[in-house]
């Protein structure tokens, strides 16, 4: 049995029926019908690769039913990468390997493996922050030339496990999220005490050390510019939003999982900024906008979407913080922008007929 050409799935992590998500796919699948495009929910370890079908879930008469389908032509990855994943990835790489499949994107390692992308490129490497594999000898060497430092987990989501770490009279302070991404704050007295603290949190994950950057407000509100770009209906790059998620006080990260907010891109930097910087930071954005995916993709193989998070120091300067293959929406629906919002949700699907149209010479 062939692929079923005019399917698209969308590949998760289900247990059983729940899976996160729900209200985009079924947004995807009531688009792709439209289309003619049939749609469905599927966890890779439900694939019978011998009868070439899965057990998969589709949006019909206002409810997830399971049904069994034809693998599909095109797969839409959103299997988030995590602890968990390495029960999915055996499955992902023989699906990622179907001739008669293709994904309309792969998704990235991980900050590491983008980082060392990414510097490659003259251009974009001038907004990355000095990047190290942590070990306790490559904090200690960024304390000494910065004061402060960030250790972030390679493979993390959501602000989790991100934390600040300054030298202070008294010793030094750790400042960021728990792996249960609450906020915490902790004194620590010398550095026999941050070597121990610095093993005890990073224990049993692979974590990077960055300097620093003071990307907040100047009432210490911590925030970023999320960047949505994704493939549209012509198979080409297009940038689908902007805008600035802001985070909790207590907190150095502005994910909006940690109970941050958003607003639009150019009222948020017009309150910030004098017009000349204001002006400045928009055109290095839609610069890093234009370049970073055709560059990226150049490296890595073929992408779909991409969240670009992007840090704005006190200073003005702007710095790519993070580079994101499976990319949220929310932050489009929290500043009432309709239109990114909608692009958001239609554009996979208008790339994915731009492959359909693709493999079959047109209809």
């Amino acid at each position: 049995m062939r692929a079923d050409a005019r399917s698209l799935g969308i590949m998760t992590r289900c247990q059983g029926s729940h899976f996160v998500d729900k209200g985009y796919y079924k947004k995807l699948t009531l688009y792709g019908r439209k289309h003619g495009i049939r749609v469905f929910v599927f966890s890779p370890r439900q694939v019978n690769f011998s009868s070439r079908t899965v057990k998969g879930f589709e949006y019909r008469n206002g409810s997830w039913q399971a049904n069994v389908f034809p693998l599909p032509a095109l797969i839409y990855d959103r299997c988030f990468v995590g602890p968990a994943y390495r029960h999915y990835k055996p499955f992902v790489e023989k699906l990622q390997n179907d001739r008669n499949i293709t994904f309309l994107g792969r998704g990235l390692s991980g900050k590491w493996q983008v980082h060392q992308m990414l510097s490659k490129s003259p251009l974009l490497s001038s907004y990355l922050p000095p990047t190290e594999i942590l070990s306790f000898a490559t904090v200690q060497d960024m304390l000494q030339k910065h004061g402060a430092v960030v250790i972030k987990p390679m493979a993390g989501t959501h602000g989790i496990g991100v934390v600040r770490i300054k030298e202070t009279k008294s010793g030094y302070e750790a400042t960021g999220r728990n792996r249960e991404n609450r906020p915490f704050r902790r004194q620590i007295r010398d550095t026999a005490g941050l070597k121990t603290f610095v093993a005890s949190f990073t224990s049993g994950r692979k974590f990077l050390v960055q300097p620093y950057l003071k990307l907040h407000t100047p009432d210490g509100t911590p925030f970023d510019v999320r960047v949505l770009v994704q493939k549209n209906g012509q198979g080409e790059w297009e940038t689908t939003g902007k805008a600035v998620r802001l985070g909790d006080k207590r907190s150095i990260t502005s994910n909006l999982h940690g109970g941050g907010k958003a607003e639009p891109l150019s009222a948020f930097l017009a309150r910030h900024f004098k017009p000349a910087v204001h002006s400045r930071i928009d055109q290095t954005i839609n610069q890093l906008a234009q370049e970073l995916p055709r560059f990226l993709e150049d490296c890595h193989g073929r992408l779909v979407e991409l969240g670009i998070d992007v840090g704005i120091d006190t200073a003005g300067n702007v710095w790519v913080i993070e580079v994101n293959s499976r990319p949220g929406r929310t932050v489009f629906r929290l500043i009432d922008d309709p239109v990114a919002k909608r692009h958001s949700i239609t554009q996979p699907v208008r790339y994915a007929h731009y492959l359909m149209k693709e493999r079959v010479g047109g209809y």
